[in-house]
């Protein structure tokens, strides 16, 4: 029988810029410490991608170039797999998403956090799409996605414009400053027409935490000092903040709630 797979995005940069933007790549650990707890108690298989075939333009690019080619190459025969990020948490008890991923559709988050941030990038990249007419609601985050194979054509669409577009992309990589595939990633989604399915739960992807004040707690409660995020969340992505305070954070939650992995 076949089996689903978490593909675990941990690369660890040797660029010393980057290890100093990221305040380190200690955080892997707690990630990877969650993620693998909630795998084998799920049945899924976890991946650990942490070093891409090639170097072509770091690992937000490389982990779609890199996901078919892995699991086939090690002859892994998988239903479905969700590709997620170093940069989350998923909690102890949550409930097997992939039950809820309907075949053949591209199991997506939106990513309207900040529309500020999301507009300019949409607008700085349009030139290069022939100003596509696209749709800003529809803007996804590429941090938690669930495929199945029929979108492994997808993704070799993806790597074929980056290629063939390479100066482009990092023209306006360099000078809008706001992502690096994920614009390109949206551009194409729509372009495509590729279908989408957004039926999980909120829940499954709370992000920008300090933003929506997922860190506090009910004071009222003067007996349970647990934070919102951990109370009513499945999966937690740390972002939307300086990422030097990545590593802390995700220790500070690790080492509360530790216990629940054993």
């Amino acid at each position: 029988m076949k089996k689903n797979v978490v593909f675990w995005v941990g690369v660890k940069s040797s660029d010393p810029l980057l290890n100093k933007k990221h305040g380190g790549f200690e955080y892997f650990q707690y990630s990877k410490n969650c993620w693998e707890y909630w795998c084998k108690k799920n049945n899924i298989i976890f991946y650990e991608y942490n070093t891409p075939l090639s170097e072509k333009n770091g690992t937000t690019w490389t982990r779609w170039f890199d996901v078919f080619p892995y699991l086939e190459n090690e002859n892994i025969d998988f239903d479905k797999i969700c590709v997620v990020d170093g940069s989350t948490m998923i909690k102890w008890d949550a409930p097997n998403f992939f039950d809820e991923c309907p075949n053949n559709k591209l199991t997506i988050f939106r990513a309207l956090e900040n529309l500020k941030w999301v507009y300019e990038g949409v607008q700085g990249y349009k030139n290069i799409f022939n100003n596509f007419d696209f749709d800003i609601t529809k803007y996804i985050d590429c941090g938690f996605q669930i495929f199945d194979k029929s979108h492994k054509p997808f993704l070799n669409i993806l790597e074929e414009y980056h290629d063939n577009n390479f100066n482009k992309i990092m023209e306006c990589q360099n000078t809008i400053k706001r992502g690096t595939d994920q614009p390109i990633y949206n551009f194409l989604l729509q372009i495509h027409n590729i279908n989408t399915h957004l039926g999980l739960s909120p829940a499954f992807m709370l992000n920008h935490l300090n933003r929506f004040d997922w860190l506090s707690h009910n004071w009222q409660l003067k007996t349970d000092t647990t934070p919102f995020f951990i109370k009513y969340g499945y999966i937690w992505k740390f972002s939307g903040f300086d990422r030097t305070q990545r590593q802390p954070l995700m220790k500070q939650t690790w080492d509360l709630i530790k216990q629940n992995y054993e």
